[in-house]
């Protein structure tokens, strides 16, 4: 009869967390199919179609524009010559004053004030900066 130490124990635990973890990561992967790449595509069709709005959002007024072919370059096809002018910055205003909103690299935006969360349109990411403000003021954003 054959005794098992405490080590080959732990590497046996391991070897088979390790298998079974891979098998559901593949097994995600291969279930997810197309709904990963989604939200992208209509990312990079929002950024890339002019994205226009002005409304008014829980009482603040928001104005959006984001020039048509805002898309980074990685958004966009490889085989698409890039634009002489790269990318314009998209404008928002809250209440008059500018919000500072970045284009990532995959279409999606982001904003000063949600700086780690990622929205698929203008209107998204203006509006979670409202809900974020609370009725705070937004101040001007001066680099330099």
């Amino acid at each position: 009869m054959t005794t098992i130490n405490r080590r080959e124990l732990l590497k046996l635990a391991g070897a088979g967390t390790v298998a079974v973890g891979t098998g559901a990561m593949g097994l995600q992967v291969l279930t997810a199919g197309g709904s990963q790449a989604a939200p992208a595509r209509d990312a990079e069709t929002a950024a890339t179609s002019g994205e226009r709005f002005a409304e008014v959002y829980k009482g603040r007024r928001i104005e959006a524009t984001a020039a048509a072919g805002a898309a980074p370059r990685a958004a966009r096809s490889l085989a698409a010559a890039p634009a002489p002018t790269e990318a314009a910055a998209p404008n928002v205003l809250i209440d008059g004053v500018p919000l500072h909103v970045m284009v990532n690299a995959d279409g999606t935006y982001t904003s000063v004030v949600n700086h780690y969360q990622t929205f698929r349109s203008l209107r998204e990411v203006s509006r979670a900066a409202v809900d974020e403000l609370d009725g705070a003021a937004l101040e001007h954003v001066h680099h330099g």
